[in-house]
């Protein structure tokens, strides 16, 4: 009896709560107001309500905050005859920067009407645990470090990112890799697995494992910002010891509890100085660093109209894209053709360096002794503040014959004429052979080729053109070669698909696509992060499928190449596929 009037009490709230309209509370609550950049704040959005709650959204603007989530969890309660409905969401954030925000309010709408939580003020402030005070440095925390503060433009600076622990972290991954607006920018090193030396700081002994180096050469004089580098880990949680099976799984990775950080550098600022204007040689190009230069000319003995090579060899530290070819002045009765240029970069020590060999031809076209001035090379020394120039020694070709020797021109002398006039006989035409002949006008071919001369002289404006814009828009070259320049990777990833490691490929692969929306966008390759990417192709409007597949493929690749070594093996050839796919679809849209 007993049981039946508890059911009828249950049915009949359910039918009154139907027939009333429902009431309904929405509340936001954060776990901490405080926090560091690199600690999660948990934010808990609570729907309550008399009614069973449909599947709804709540609509809010967090854009200074990385957002993970949501977690949902639905219950119901039951208290005397009042049934409660409680559905919660719960979001991860992480700021983006050091400062004090608002999170909120957030709106919510069901059956027609909006509700909205009270606004939750947060400070975030620098560093990487704000529960660390009065400790020279956190157990983990992520370093930024320039070897430079002040720099000349085009001057190497060289910035370290490292990850600095004192408690081992497990499953580290980049989450948000840095900018470098202002820089050409060169990758020194990117860490593939965690490998880690001793270092001391603030007297205190770390394990530091190198996570990127990268080469910065400043484009502009000013102030620059060097961006941030953020990684995501989980990092073992301190909890009190209750027995003695915690005090026997405390230290095991696998039984002890661990929480999810998200570690972030600070972004460092470079003062930029201009290069000086005093004592700027003519022949300076742009060079800044230290070189060498080497010339020979090569054989510097030869017959009117034979070629000599001409190498002239740069080398040094320095960024090698901003040496161009040098003036030759070449002599008179010398003709001098455009240079081959070939060129290698290197990394020695940490520094970028390398060699341009510009290969210039010089055909005589006189006898005698030729002679060309010194070759000049001027760049600029930051360390020691000043223009240096570098000359060679003067080169002198020996040029023997003439042109009439050699054949060159081919006039003819009276006496020759003459010559030639008394070997000519009378030919008497063949009356019987010759036939009506066809006008000019009257052919066929005549009229094809009337109209093909115009079809071709177009066609070569339009390849014209297509040089001249090659030469001189960057974006358009761009554009151009994205397509074999993806290809390119994908045929070094097809070699690596059954021999090579994992990080091996998929940094291919990687490279390949993100390569291929920088080169479509003219976008700086360097840098170049998963949102970056996927801002750029929604304002291009590009489908929210094909940015969905570029994420996963992006993802795929960043997890496969810094997962601890002896993993379990991937899909390559489902990858291969996919970024053929992905490059098909963004080629038809961008």
């Amino acid at each position: 009896m007993s049981a039946r009037l508890a059911i009828s009490l249950v049915l009949w709230t359910l039918a009154a709560s139907g027939a009333a309209a429902a009431t309904i509370q929405f509340e936001a609550s954060v776990d901490r107001t405080r926090a560091s950049q690199s600690e999660p704040i948990r934010l808990t959005l609570r729907i309550i309500s008399d009614e069973q709650l449909p599947q709804v959204t709540p609509a809010f603007d967090l854009k200074d905050f990385h957002v993970e989530g949501p977690a949902t969890s639905t219950r119901m309660e039951m208290r005397n005859t009042n049934i409660t409905f409680t559905r919660e969401l719960t979001y991860v954030l992480y700021a983006k920067q050091a400062g004090t925000f608002t999170i909120g309010p957030m709106q919510l709408e069901m059956d027609g009407e909006r509700y909205q939580t009270k606004p939750i003020t947060v400070e975030i402030v620098r560093g990487t645990s704000s529960t660390q005070a009065g400790q020279a440095e956190s157990p983990i925390f992520v370093l930024a470090r320039a070897d430079h503060e002040r720099a000349y433009v085009g001057q190497q600076i060289t910035v370290s990112y490292d990850l600095f622990y004192r408690i081992q972290p497990r499953n580290v991954s980049f989450n948000k890799l840095p900018t470098f607006v202002g820089f050409w920018t060169e990758d020194l090193f990117v860490a593939q697995q965690l490998a880690s030396h001793q270092e001391m700081r603030g007297g205190v002994s770390y394990s530091v494992a190198p996570l990127r180096r990268v080469a910065l050469f400043p484009t502009g004089a000013g102030t620059h910002a060097v961006g941030t580098l953020a990684v995501s880990c989980d990092i073992p949680q301190q909890r009190s010891r209750r027995g003695v099976l915690d005090d026997f799984f405390a230290g095991d990775p696998f039984f002890g509890r661990s929480r999810s950080v998200l570690l972030q550098s600070e972004e460092l600022q470079i003062e930029v100085l201009p290069l000086p204007e005093q004592g700027r040689p003519a022949e300076f190009t742009g060079a800044v660093g230290r070189f060498q230069l080497s010339v020979e000319a090569q054989p510097t003995q030869v017959a009117v109209g034979d070629p000599v090579t001409l190498r002239v060899l740069v080398e040094g530290e320095g960024n090698m894209a901003a040496v161009q070819p040098l003036q030759v002045d070449a002599a008179a009765g010398v003709k001098l053709y455009d240079p081959k240029v070939e060129g290698e970069e290197r990394v020695t020590n940490g520094v970028y360096g390398g060699r341009r060999l510009f290969e210039y031809i010089l055909i005589p076209e006189q006898g005698g002794t030729l002679n060309i001035p010194p070759l000049r090379f001027a760049y600029f020394d930051p360390h020691q503040a000043r223009y240096e120039v570098l000359e060679s020694a003067p080169i002198t070709i020996h040029s023997e014959g003439s042109v009439e020797e050699e054949g060159v021109s081919y006039g003819l002398s009276r006496r020759d004429i003459e010559a030639v006039g008394a070997d000519i006989r009378y030919i008497k035409p063949d009356v019987e052979a010759l036939v009506a002949a066809t006008m000019l006008h009257e052919s066929y071919w005549f009229w094809t080729l009337q109209g093909a001369l115009p079809l071709a002289f177009f066609a070569l404006l339009l390849w014209q053109r297509h040089q001249r814009r090659l030469q001189g828009d960057i974006a358009y070259a761009r554009q151009r070669r994205a397509k074999g320049e993806a290809s390119l990777r994908l045929s070094r990833a097809d070699a690596l698909l059954e021999t090579g490691t994992e990080a091996e490929f998929y940094g291919e692969v990687r490279a390949a696509v993100l390569e291929f929306v920088a080169d479509r966008l003219n976008l700086a390759a360097a840098g170049l992060t998963i949102e970056v990417c996927a801002e750029a192709l929604t304002a291009r409007q590009v489908e929210a499928e094909t940015i969905a597949e570029l994420r996963d493929l992006l993802t795929r690749c960043d997890f496969a190449r810094f997962a601890p070594a002896g993993g379990p093996p991937t899909d390559r050839a489902a990858a291969r596929r996919l970024a053929e796919e992905v490059i098909a679809g963004l080629e038809k849209r961008i």
